[in-house]
């Protein structure tokens, strides 16, 4: 089994920023868009790679993206609302103790090192067979127990659909988020401590509120109307 390194919050916080002013842009059309609050944007660099890793993908096999680039205020959204959850269920836990758990599956946005989604850098994908349907790549269970990359005891079709997707990324120029199968980025900070550089290109890359506003709020409206 492949073992991923840890990636602290701490490292992130250590790796140098040389910003390459790289510009956002629009993922191509062959790339499927699987969310339809998602914000289909990410880095140059980024957009390249995705479409290098379908290319290295066995035939009839595509990628999906589910999020690209996010928002300051989406990630602080997410993150709250799930330390709110996490402090619910564990009322005895220590402010530390939440955080750290919530770090585990939501990167801080109050950090010197912003989250992967911020930068452009990061990227939450699918893979996606001949009719471009999702694989199931998750199985049976909660979401997040499940949810570790090369996690033991997923059934056999499971882990080979991992396999795939991980090696056409990883040919790629990508690196993975142990603790989350779909989550890969190229650099952002998390991407430099998997690698132990020192350095990473890429930190918290704006784009015109006209391009994700809209998405946003309908995205906060749905997670509300669905969980409460």
């Amino acid at each position: 089994m492949i073992q991923l390194p840890r990636e602290p919050i701490a490292a992130l916080n250590r790796v140098r920023l040389r910003e390459n002013g790289e510009p956002l842009v629009e993922i191509a059309n062959d790339l499927k868009v699987l969310r339809e609050f998602a914000v289909p944007f990410v880095r140059e660099g980024v957009a390249k790679r995705l479409n290098d890793a379908a290319k290295n993908l066995p035939p009839k096999y595509r990628i999906g993206l589910r999020e690209g680039w996010r928002s300051i205020e989406r990630q602080k959204f997410v993150y709250d609302r799930y330390f709110e959850k996490l402090k619910r269920e564990n009322p005895n836990a220590s402010y530390a103790t939440l955080r750290r758990m919530t770090n585990r599956f939501y990167a801080p946005y109050d950090q010197k090192a912003p989250p992967g989604h911020s930068t452009g850098g990061a990227v939450d994908v699918w893979l996606l067979d001949e009719n471009g349907e999702p694989i199931d790549l998750h199985g049976q269970g909660d979401r997040f127990a499940n949810a570790p990359t090369f996690r033991a005891g997923l059934p056999k079709k499971i882990v080979e659909g991992r396999r795939m997707l991980f090696d056409a990324m990883i040919a790629a120029g990508f690196t993975n988020c142990r603790d989350e199968w779909w989550h890969y980025s190229y650099g952002d900070a998390a991407w430099a401590v998997r690698l132990n550089k020192t350095e990473c290109p890429y930190g918290f890359a704006p784009l015109p509120e006209n391009l994700y506003r809209d998405k946003d709020e309908a995205f906060i409206a749905d997670v509300i109307a669905r969980e409460g």
